[in-house]
């Protein structure tokens, strides 16, 4: 009898916990949701076999019966028992082949549905954490940077002094470079909230390309810009800006500095698309990599070169990708360790009020969304 009690307390205990982890853990709830909906499906096809086959009886039934008669009443032009079993089946057939796929796409949809509820949750939270974390951390960076600028503008600050701050303020423009990113892909680019205009992609990739000049004079690198003409194109001016300058800081920083590097941003069009293409002659991506540097926080390994990527979040691609695909272009790489890497970025071309989209040829390289 005690034994028994145990037992009935231990299960006692056993259903407690499993109903608080029900009630708690979204994980568990979904685990026990998606079984149970299994087991519904299973059921489900039980009693539709069931029907099935009291449908094929009563047919098969009503079929010899309907056959017979017309025989004994010398009807002409009836047809065959045996194609009228045929007719009765087939019909059978087709009914449950149509039942067993809408109850098949029901519950995939309820499976899914509650199967992806955790995660989508999650995702939701890790997405306002880090918007609210940005946020916050925004306000204190840019107090120091200030007051770092301050103390810089002191004629009479000793000379180690002065290279600590300068030290810090690189570091405190790379946090908030690194935070500016993190709130970016937050956010991301999506077709129904983004706002569209005419622009020159031309004129945006000069910018871009003038706006990091004295960045790669301090590494030593050359920074080319080539352009036939005006591209227009269809696109959201800051979003475009913010790809073309991932594209270029990405080349600069990925190139070794001192040793006679180049970075050429070109572009090149047709009547249909317009591509802007960014090749440096740094360190190169390995295959192994190529595959993944559009992942968020996916960094290759640099650690065969010195003094290239430092710094960098894993995030500059990621946000290209999303913004790229929100504007219905295309991401082609292609690179070669030791030699460079060549990112191209096609766009569909803006004519006459219309947004004209096409699919390019693509070389031997890295489609990131095929």
């Amino acid at each position: 009898m005690e034994r028994l009690t145990r037992y009935l307390r231990q299960f006692a205990g056993l259903g407690t916990d499993l109903t608080d982890r029900y009630r708690h853990n979204p994980y568990t709830r979904s685990t026990v949701n998606v079984i149970l909906l299994q087991v519904l499906l299973a059921l489900l096809v039980m009693i539709a076999f069931g029907y099935v086959l009291k449908f094929q009886q009563q047919s098969t039934v009503d079929t010899v019966g309907n056959t017979t008669q017309a025989v004994l009443e010398g009807r002409t032009q009836t047809p065959l028992l045996e194609e009228s079993l045929a007719d009765a089946r087939s019909t059978t057939f087709q009914y449950v082949f149509l039942g067993i796929v809408l109850i098949t796409l029901f519950f995939g949809y309820l499976t899914a549905k509650y199967a992806l509820r955790p995660t989508r949750s999650s995702l939701e939270f890790q997405k306002r954490f880090i918007g609210n974390m940005a946020h916050e951390i925004r306000t204190p960076l840019a107090i120091i940077k200030t007051n770092t600028e301050v103390a810089l503008m002191d004629p009479a600050l000793p000379s180690p002094m002065r290279e600590t701050l300068l030290i810090t303020s690189g570091e405190l423009d790379r946090i908030s470079e690194i935070i500016n990113n993190l709130l970016s892909f937050n956010t991301m680019f999506r077709p129904s909230n983004v706002s569209l205009d005419e622009i020159d992609l031309t004129e945006a990739a000069r910018a871009v390309v003038e706006r990091h000049e004295a960045f790669a004079r301090t590494r030593g690198i050359s920074l080319d810009f080539t352009s036939p003409g005006p591209y227009p194109i269809l696109g959201n001016s800051t979003g475009i800006d913010q790809v073309l300058t991932n594209l270029v800081k990405n080349a600069l920083n990925y190139t070794p500095q001192h040793a006679g590097g180049s970075v050429t941003v070109a572009l090149r069009g047709d009547a249909e698309t317009a591509t802007v293409s960014v090749t440096d002659t740094g360190i190169g991506i390995a295959k192994k990599d190529l595959f993944y540097i559009f992942q968020p926080f996916y960094r290759a390994d640099t650690s065969r070169a010195r003094g290239v990527g430092k710094g960098m979040s894993g995030l500059g691609l990621a946000i290209v990708n999303e913004i790229v695909k929100a504007h219905q272009g295309r991401i082609f790489v292609r690179s070669a360790l030791n030699r460079g890497t060549t990112i191209e970025v096609t766009f569909p071309r803006h004519q006459n009020g219309m947004h004209q989209e096409k699919e390019g040829n693509l070389e031997e390289g890295i489609d990131p969304n095929s």
